[in-house]
């Protein structure tokens, strides 16, 4: 069973792993805890791990992006998902800002098909705000927005904060 709803599911009826924070974008024996050794650390900041490896040509700087997402808080809750919003995925270009820094810088080298998961630094997140509409992804509705103004702004300074994503990139143009 995929631990992602269908498309028609309502928020409101999101599955169980969801509810606990526990739900991913993997369906497979990659949704098993990855070993340290296979994160890689950027000059950034970002870490990252990838779960699946997708094909096809590799998203670089200027590539069109179509992705899903988890996002969840350092402490695992989940705040948010591209499956709350009815599987519409985040489409954005690399490099451009349309992206928070961490997604745009932690998509690179991904194909089509891939699945990593991104520790992101707060002065890689949501610094410009979560008002405007970007950059994105943004979570959906008042409360998952509300997590992340308190994070933003209440844990920014706290050492080892850190927003946690498991990005699923669907196509690179």
């Amino acid at each position: 069973m995929p631990l992602l709803p269908s498309a028609s599911l309502a928020a409101t009826s999101l599955p169980e792993e969801a509810r606990q924070g526990t739900m991913t974008l993997s369906t497979s024996p990659t949704a098993d805890p990855i070993p340290q050794s296979a994160y890689k650390k950027l000059p950034s900041g970002l870490v990252y791990a990838d779960i699946r490896k997708g094909s096809g040509p590799p998203a670089k700087s200027g590539s069109r992006v179509n992705m899903q997402w988890v996002l969840r808080k350092s402490n695992g809750y989940f705040v948010d998902s591209s499956e709350t919003s009815g599987g519409v995925p985040f489409i954005f270009k690399v490099g451009s800002g349309d992206a928070i820094p961490c997604v745009s810088e932690g998509v690179e080298g991904m194909s089509a098909g891939g699945t990593r998961r991104l520790i992101c630094p707060l002065d890689l997140a949501y610094v410009d705000g979560l008002e405007d509409g970007k950059p994105g992804p943004l979570p959906v509705g008042f409360g998952p927005r509300q997590q992340m103004r308190r994070v933003m702004g209440v844990r920014r300074n706290v050492p080892g904060e850190y927003l946690f994503l498991e990005v699923a990139v669907t196509r690179v143009q």
